[in-house]
């Protein structure tokens, strides 16, 4: 490739950069159809000013190292701040979107379609190079097309410094996140500083820093409980068997087939007899195989045999007690165990107002057949919600903010499904709660004494059973059931 087919080539790209993508969005979106800016179409938009006016430095003063350096970082820059926008909004329903569509897809968008095609562009212009870089020779001048692309760049930049200057407003003015209709009534136009970000809330992985819950560590929190109707009457205790590895989390009974399941942190599944002294089967989930599944948090019975396993991200495993399965036939699934447990399905649950946190356990209502899991409360998302999904295509049906008068909310570790209610085990309370499955709303509580670490509970032949887990020596309480 010869100075003058580089010079050229280059030229038409920085005109048609500018010309385009920059000058369709402030000429005829923003004077045109009065769409402003937010915050992030204005990095985005910076972005390509820049790799223009990178490309114009190559036309002045020729390829050289240093311009394709800053080019790849402006660009990666440029990709990054439309992943950043696109995120927001790209998963939503069909046809919804923040700002105006070109051809059916929103601007976020398409500056990541600009910038992966940058990208593409100054690597093919590298590949052409071959072995040397083509050297700008002292006597050559601009041309036409140089000069119109300069032009073109100076008449944009005037018209985005007036759209940025009233719309936006100087220093220290950043913009807005929601920006209303551009317009230049100095009454109607908005200049904000709301958005500057703050020490506390800087974060690489933004709303999802929440920190995972170290089951082992949970504490009382006595803002949490409930007034109580009274205290559970302790009935009988089992210490579970110590082939048991790690801290028990979830535990689980089926009455028809008379089998309890247990699972712990550490991705351990097991299946023991009715009296809790025998493992029956076991296996270790294998967490890096498809949906990724670790921290297991809790367990139900879904099926006389079959139970759905959860972690704390929501994320779910479906297995099996079956005495006639070999563990060599389950290669892939489990890293660990023994005979006797197939696994039926590995997925994710996703859910709209539980997005951002974390469960500590999860039920099952046979009478409307869904799973249900409650959050557990963060200081940045200070949520309370149960979340109800199907069992037939383990999608979401349904959320409600779970309505309870109580100081604070209370982290909820066990939970079991016994006809118009529901009973939450709160940890922090150290307490029983029932929870009307219509209203969402706990209606009562009881007390209960003597326990360290409430993980999981369940309802077995009309007691409470209370998973307090120890590693190394967990026990499962027996209580009578609250009226």
């Amino acid at each position: 490739m010869n100075e003058l087919t580089l010079n050229r080539i280059v030229s038409l790209a920085a005109l048609a950069l500018i010309a385009l993508p920059v000058g369709i969005a402030c000429i005829i979106l923003g004077f045109g159809m009065g769409d402003t800016p937010c915050i992030l179409c204005w990095q985005e938009r910076t972005a390509m000013v820049l790799v223009s006016l990178i490309a114009i430095f190559i036309m002045r003063y020729g390829l050289k190292p240093k311009y394709i350096g800053a080019l790849i970082i402006t660009a990666v820059y440029g990709l990054w701040a439309g992943y950043r926008h696109s995120s927001a909004h790209i998963l939503r329903d069909i046809g919804q979107g923040f700002g105006p569509a070109i051809f059916g897809v929103h601007t976020y968008v398409w500056v990541i379609v600009v910038f992966a095609i940058i990208l593409l562009f100054a690597g093919v212009l590298m590949l052409l190079q071959g072995d040397k870089l083509v050297e700008k020779s002292d006597s050559s001048e601009w041309s036409l097309l140089n000069k119109i692309t300069v032009n073109v760049f100076l008449v944009i930049i005037g018209f985005n410094i007036v759209q940025a200057f009233t719309q936006t407003g100087p220093f220290p003015y950043i913009g807005q996140s929601d920006p209303v209709r551009m317009t230049f009534d100095s009454e109607k136009t908005i200049w904000s500083t709301a958005n500057w970000p703050t020490l506390s809330k800087l974060s690489a992985r933004g709303a999802y820093s929440i920190e995972k819950p170290d089951f082992a560590a949970m504490t009382k929190n006595d803002a949490t409980k409930v007034t109580a109707n009274g205290e559970l009457t302790a009935l009988d205790s089992v210490t579970l068997p110590a082939e048991i590895f790690g801290l028990a989390t979830g535990i689980s009974y089926n009455p028809q087939s008379q089998l309890f399941a247990v699972v712990t942190s550490n991705n351990w599944v097991y299946f023991l007899n009715a009296e809790l002294t025998e493992i029956l089967a076991k296996v270790q989930i294998d967490a890096a195989f498809s949906a990724e599944i670790s921290n297991l948090a809790g367990v139900t019975f879904d099926g006389e045999t079959s139970v759905l396993v959860t972690a704390d991200h929501k994320s779910f495993v479906r297995v099996e007690y079956d005495p006639s399965v070999k563990f060599d036939d389950t290669y892939g699934r489990f890293v660990e165990g023994t005979d006797g447990v197939r696994e039926l399905k590995r997925s994710r649950f996703a859910t709209v107002r539980a997005k951002y946190n974390y469960v500590a356990n999860v039920g099952w209502d046979a009478n409307t057949q869904e799973y249900l899991m409650v959050t557990l409360p963060d200081l940045k998302r200070n949520n309370f919600v149960v979340s109800r999904l199907s069992g037939k295509d383990y999608e979401l049906n349904s959320e409600a903010i779970i309505s309870i008068d109580a100081q604070a909310y209370p982290n909820i570790t066990g939970i079991s499904v016994a006809d118009d209610k529901a009973y939450l085990l709160s940890h922090s309370g150290q307490q029983m709660l029932t929870m009307d499955l219509a209203s969402n709303t706990v209606v009562a509580a009881s007390d209960i004494a003597g326990l360290t670490n409430p993980q999981a509970m369940t309802v077995v032949n009309g007691e409470f059973a209370v998973l307090d887990a120890t590693e190394g020596n967990n026990r499962v309480n027996f209580y009578q059931v609250q009226q």
